[in-house]
């Protein structure tokens, strides 16, 4: 853990005043009897909050030491970080005070999965088996060898291309959702996801895939519906 920043006498002000102003939002979070989300203190405090959030990162910034934030935070507010309006949530306050308390609280974890190989084993009805593929995370998605007639095709998070094209060469029934699926499992090992972690949760995705095979219904039933 990095020692706290030693913050100047203007930003001490400014950071003791924000930290109040997170305390009493708290509270206010807490006790909903004592407010509503229009209540003229909430508002007031949220302002001042972010007025003085948004002066004491610039403060630390003329000092070489501008505040870090997680992606994800950067992201989720769809402002920029010199704006005041990202300083108008709690939560980026939040990563302001923990930033100036450990400078390292708000590294994001490394990305250790690219290049690794994960098990993806699919049952498939046309051939009675299950089809062992290999699912190699790249830096921009996936690469997928391995099943009946598919060998290292590359394709995107969300598996376009090369995993639906191996899954559709045999006729496979998989789950609507799962690219996105997918792509959710890239973006939690690009955050720091640990390979274990990543393979548990592809093959949960694999049995799912698999169930919805196996359950699919027979032509022969059909037949006397359609």
């Amino acid at each position: 853990m990095a020692d706290a920043i030693i913050l100047e006498q203007d930003e001490q002000y400014l950071y003791d005043a924000v930290n109040r102003c997170v305390g009493l939002l708290h509270e206010y979070y807490t006790d909903r009897t004592n407010h509503e989300i229009g209540d003229e203190r909430f508002s007031a405090l949220y302002a001042e909050m972010a007025k003085k959030a948004y002066s004491l990162h610039h403060k630390l910034k003329a000092r070489n030491l501008e505040p870090r934030h997680h992606k994800y935070m950067l992201k989720n507010r769809d402002v920029p970080v010199d704006d005041e309006e990202f300083y108008n949530h709690i939560h980026p306050v939040e990563d302001l005070l923990a930033f100036i308390n450990n400078p390292e609280a708000n590294n994001d974890p490394e990305d250790s999965t690219i290049g690794e190989k994960f098990d993806f084993d699919i049952f498939t009805r046309r051939w009675g088996h299950i089809d062992s593929y290999t699912l190699v995370r790249t830096d921009s998605g996936w690469l997928i060898s391995g099943g009946s007639a598919y060998d290292r095709n590359e394709c995107d998070k969300c598996g376009n291309e090369g995993v639906f094209s191996a899954l559709n060469h045999d006729s496979v029934n998989y789950p609507q959702q799962l690219g996105s699926y997918l792509e959710a499992i890239w973006n939690c090992a690009a955050e720091g996801a640990n390979k274990d972690s990543v393979q548990h949760a592809l093959s949960s995705l694999s049995k799912w895939i698999s169930y919805c095979e196996k359950t699919t219904p027979q032509i022969d039933i059909l037949e006397g519906i359609l």
